[in-house]
């Protein structure tokens, strides 16, 4: 997410990590809820990547993502405006600030009896994104991974790739630089691999 946000491919990166350990209260995991209170150790995660003046700051504890008890944060800044969470705010003219919300629009919340799904989210009188699996009782993972189950059947059909294995090997390339700034704890400089040649 990080790299399309800000718009990369395979430019290279100058990359600065530090990971810690913290101690939190066990939350929900892959086996399910937590049966008592239990103290954890989990690596926080904190990256810089600069590609070439793009910067991308990646902040992340493990098992986050599934916490009660820490939030989800994306934040992407650009020269007029920024998006922070669910909130857009953008400059209509350089006197004349704008701020609008994100808005998830829900069947099924108080007295809508259309069933109990996302339709979509909207941005003032503009829908965003219409959710394609309704009536579908689908949670947000679940609804993505649906959108990549068609996209890999369109794939199939018509040869033309949505993520290539080259954006995921640049991707978990990146992810393994971050990993090495952090043990070695010094300033990494990616290089161009070939599998940028085949995109």
């Amino acid at each position: 997410m990080l790299r399309k946000a800000l718009g990369i491919k395979f430019e290279n990166a100058e990359i600065e990590a530090r990971f810690f350990e913290e101690p939190v209260v066990k939350g929900p995991d892959r086996s399910g809820l937590p049966d008592k209170k239990e103290i954890v150790s989990k690596s926080h995660e904190f990256a810089f990547l600069n590609f070439d003046g793009k910067l991308g700051v990646y902040d992340f504890e493990r098992g986050q993502h599934r916490s009660w008890i820490r939030s989800q944060e994306v934040l992407i800044r650009g020269t007029e405006g920024e998006i922070k969470n669910s909130t857009l705010k953008y400059l209509k003219d350089y006197q004349s600030p704008v701020e609008l919300d994100l808005k998830r629009v829900e069947a099924g919340i108080n007295q809508n009896l259309e069933g109990f799904y996302l339709k979509g989210i909207t941005c003032g009188e503009d829908w965003l994104y219409q959710n394609p699996f309704l009536p579908a009782r689908f949670s947000d993972d679940e609804i993505a991974v649906a959108e990549a189950l068609v996209r890999m059947y369109k794939f199939l059909a018509s040869g033309k790739s949505f993520y290539s294995l080259a954006e995921a090997s640049q991707d978990q390339y990146l992810a393994l630089k971050i990993k090495e700034a952090a043990a070695e704890n010094k300033k990494i400089i990616t290089q161009k691999q070939i599998w940028a040649e085949f995109e």
